[in-house]
């Protein structure tokens, strides 16, 4: 049954969507400005089944390529250029899934022209752009357009259920982490994700998933301080891309000395147990669920005086883990574990450990959230969901991402980037 929830979960939210039998009369027309291969899962499938949205025209550098595009996606119009698209009247949104090096030029131009902005993380390719960005009084003038900056994630009930787990248990928080890895070969040689002056490089791509993930976990407001950067060169592409990481580890403390570590990696090989010698084996792409976690201090559940004066003490010590919220309407879990000790003084008397797992494919039952979302709901679909409903004016979910929180992000990102002598990504001279 598990199996058989999962495939029609698969089917619904990626293959072939409950498609709106009408659209209402006033729904988003959204442009997409570059013809993308995440834009059919970010937007042109989530909005089939969206009453309020259309995916109405699409732009490319190369026209040929838009064209065949919107034949494929069934897109109605095409722009021989992404200014073209913007000074199109009947365009309400715009989707910018442009490398990263262009995210803040085409934001602030699609602001300007009127349009609505989802706009692919990271949202810029660094925190100079971001604040110059956020802080435009373009953005920030009242009835401003919306600008979102697209963490589809953190709009899964999933997510939001581990969060709620993580801050509603006792104790403080000791270590966080998060993983997230890319297979050796899913990226070709040449992918953006491998110049430095696209803004590209590991921590501007999976590793900044984790990046969001940890912040969220310990507090947005928080400040990461990294204090140990190590990354891999490129291995996989013949470029001279000095400046760039392939794959990182990195370390940061929080200002209460709460440890945060991240792993990312574009090109992910070996590991594989195996009857074969590893070096057989080293270059293989590696599979590996993405991950973020959240471990507690110990808890003093009771302690008892014995006869001798020394106390039988009882503690536990919690782990909250999700495994696969990057695409948790495929399959996720919660887990929630406590490793209980029973002590006196320094002598072990009994352990053991308790684990508890929960999935959340929507939210809890009661919760009038769960009377609008559905169960195979991808995390992009959710996402799709609230723009929307901030654009309409309406409550939503009450998950957001603002300008501060994508500016600071922006900020972590370059600290790290400093700490393993790369630099920050490349400033555009682009201005309004």
């Amino acid at each position: 049954m598990l199996f058989f929830d999962s495939i029609l979960r698969v089917y619904n939210s990626v293959i072939s969507p409950p498609i709106t039998p009408r659209k209402r009369d006033d729904a988003i027309r959204i442009g997409l400005i570059g013809a993308s291969t995440i834009a059919p899962f970010a937007v042109i499938t989530p909005a089939k089944s969206h009453p309020d949205v259309i995916v109405a025209a699409v732009a490319a550098r190369d026209i040929n390529r838009a064209e065949a595009y919107a034949r494929r996606y069934d897109i109605p119009v095409v722009h021989s250029t992404y200014q073209a698209l913007l000074e199109d009247p009947s365009i309400d949104a715009v989707y910018i899934a442009l490398p990263n090096s262009y995210h803040y030029e085409w934001s602030l131009r699609s602001v300007q022209a009127g349009k609505h902005v989802l706009l692919e993380k990271p949202s810029c390719s660094n925190a100079t752009e971001a604040k110059k960005l956020f802080k435009h009084p373009l953005i920030t003038a009242p009835n401003a357009p919306v600008l979102l900056e697209a963490f589809h994630y953190q709009f899964h009930p999933a997510w939001q259920t581990f969060l709620t787990q993580v801050h509603q248990s006792p104790g403080s928080i000791e270590s966080v982490s998060s993983q997230f890895y890319l297979p050796r070969l899913l990226l070709g040689k040449d992918d953006i994700r491998f110049k430095y002056s696209l803004a590209g490089g590991c921590l501007m791509d999976v590793a900044t998933y984790c990046v969001s993930s940890v912040r969220q976990i310990v507090g947005r407001q928080i400040r990461l301080t990294p204090v140990n950067i190590d990354h891999r060169p490129l291995s996989i592409s013949s470029n001279e891309e000095p400046q760039i990481d392939e794959a990182v580890t990195a370390t940061f403390l929080t200002p209460n000395s709460q440890i945060v570590r991240i792993q990312g990696d574009l090109a992910s090989a070996g590991g594989w147990f195996s009857l074969l010698p590893a070096s057989w084996t080293k270059a293989l792409p590696t599979l590996r669920w993405p991950m973020s976690e959240a471990v507690f201090e110990p808890v003093l559940v009771e302690s008892i005086v014995q006869e001798d004066g020394v106390p039988l003490q009882h503690v536990f010590k919690r782990t909250v883990r999700i495994w696969n919220h990057m695409i948790p309407y495929i399959y996720h879990r919660i887990d929630t574990s406590d490793q209980h000790t029973l002590q006196r003084g320094e002598e072990v008397i009994r352990s053991w450990n308790e684990t508890s797992y929960k999935k959340a494919y929507n939210w809890p039952s009661g919760d009038k959230r769960a009377a609008v979302y559905k169960d195979w709901w991808s995390t992009y679909r959710c996402q799709l969901e609230e723009f929307v409903n901030k654009i309409k004016g309406r409550q939503g979910s009450g998950v957001w991402i603002d300008g501060e929180e994508s500016i600071a992000q922006m900020e972590t990102i370059d600290r790290a980037y400093e700490k393993a002598g790369l630099g920050p990504r490349p400033t555009s001279n682009f201005e309004i």
